[in-house]
């Protein structure tokens, strides 16, 4: 496997010169971040876990509900459930695509009446179904999967 480089570096003589302090040196290093990771998937050395993904994503519909989600999220990653919470807060459809191309096979969806409710409604993306839960039965639910 042909590899190349994957870092570089060296001396600068008057690195500051360019800047107005004439006659100071400098040294530098990069590393090549994409190049080290085709490399590590080329070579099988990324752990196995690490490329598990979760099996829920909560969808982001604001900032109250997220600072929701982000409580529910740490107790069902406590309960040894891989969940995450989308970064952004966009048009449902965008969430749920993203969930699909990452084979997520769940969407929770947090709105205010959930958050009234003590509920959380999921989504199986395969078959559209939903249904509403407590936290309880919703790790109890998804620990059987």
């Amino acid at each position: 496997m042909e590899i190349g480089s994957i870092c570089g570096g060296g001396r600068y003589d008057d690195l500051t010169g360019i800047f107005g302090l004439p006659g100071t040196s400098g040294v530098g290093v990069s590393f090549g971040a994409d190049r080290i990771f085709d490399v590590m998937n080329q070579l099988n050395l990324f752990p196995a876990e690490s490329s598990t993904a979760s099996i829920l994503l909560f969808a982001n519909f604001g900032e109250k509900e997220s600072q929701y989600c982000l409580s529910l999220l740490t107790k069902l990653r406590e309960a040894g459930i891989r969940a995450e919470l989308y970064p952004d807060t966009v048009k449902l459809g965008k969430q749920i695509s993203y969930a699909s191309s990452r084979n997520i096979p769940f969407v929770a969806l947090v709105g205010e009446n959930e958050i009234n409710d003590g509920k959380i409604t999921i989504k199986r993306l395969a078959t559209a179904e939903q249904q509403s839960l407590s936290l309880a039965g919703l790790i109890e639910y998804l620990i059987k999967m």
